[in-house]
């Protein structure tokens, strides 16, 4: 008797599950994809290197000429002020370098934070639009096979570039000219 109660239950179960599934639709978006390829991605990017271009080519050039300083100083004739000299720039362009990749590293989380919701939401957007119940990241690896036609990367990808030019593209990204002075201000005055 207990059997066919367990049996009858795992039946029911099983119904009630296929029922559900005929209901669900579910989506996949390759949001790797839409990280890298979206205007908003690409602005970003764009903006980094505006913003942070000439001091990286800076930075890299003095390591350039202590990496042949270096060079120069492998020679027993040369004296140990100069050794120690060369430490020290060492250590100032080390120092130098760790502040840069910091300011670099906190202006990278904010973008990506500001990219997560665009994305997160063009994704709810283009969801509600195709009735989708559920939407897997493809990248997250928890996806083998998908149809072609559950992929909506295309259109997450649309509706984010979609969405960054209605909030004014590029433009909304770029800091305010109060902005900039503030942070020449603060780079002159470490100067």
């Amino acid at each position: 008797m207990r059997k066919v109660f367990v049996m009858t239950l795992l039946a029911i179960f099983a119904m009630a599950s296929v029922a559900f599934a005929a209901d669900l639709t579910i989506g996949v978006v390759d949001m790797q994809t839409v990280a890298t390829t979206s205007e908003p991605a690409k602005a970003a990017k764009a903006q980094m290197e505006k913003k942070y271009g000439d001091e990286k080519k800076k930075l890299e050039d003095q390591g350039e000429k202590l990496r042949s300083k270096a060079e120069k100083l492998r020679d027993p004739k040369v004296s140990e002020e100069k050794k120690l000299a060369f430490l020290r720039q060492k250590q100032e362009l080390d120092q130098k370098t760790r502040n840069f990749m910091r300011k670099v590293e906190q202006d990278e989380v904010k973008l990506r934070q500001e990219m997560v919701t665009l994305v997160f939401a063009a994704t709810y957007e283009v969801a509600q639009r195709k009735k989708v119940n559920f939407v897997v990241d493809v990248t997250a690896g928890g996806v083998l096979y998908a149809e072609q036609s559950m992929d909506l990367t295309k259109d997450v990808l649309e509706e984010v570039n979609r969405q960054f030019a209605a909030k004014g593209g590029a433009k909304a990204e770029e800091p305010k000219a109060d902005d900039k002075k503030a942070e020449e201000k603060k780079a002159d005055d470490k100067k």
